[in-house]
């Protein structure tokens, strides 16, 4: 074999070392890929859950508001009969 052919088979080698590496990246890369793609799935259901949670949590906290109000108000109403109890004794 000559020299000519003996470089043409390195280069061919090479070449082959080359593709073989980059399908090895590619495959890498699409496993990475792939991974991310369902962290990213699983972050947005773990996301619309949290919001669901959230609306479920803002409307209980509106309730309880609510009810505080109407304790307060209650309150207030025996308070102030208390208060008319105690003036007409004096």
């Amino acid at each position: 074999m000559d020299d000519a052919t003996r470089n043409g088979f390195r280069k061919l080698e090479e070449l082959e070392k080359k593709i073989s590496r980059a399908v090895e990246n590619l495959k890498t890369l699409r496993a990475e890929r792939d991974a991310a793609r369902a962290e990213a799935e699983k972050l947005r259901a773990g996301l619309k859950e949290r919001g669901e949670t959230l609306r479920q949590l803002e409307g209980q906290l509106a309730e309880f508001r609510a009810e505080r109000e109407q304790v307060r108000s209650r309150i207030e109403q025996l308070v102030a009969q208390i208060d008319s109890l105690t003036e007409e004794q004096l």
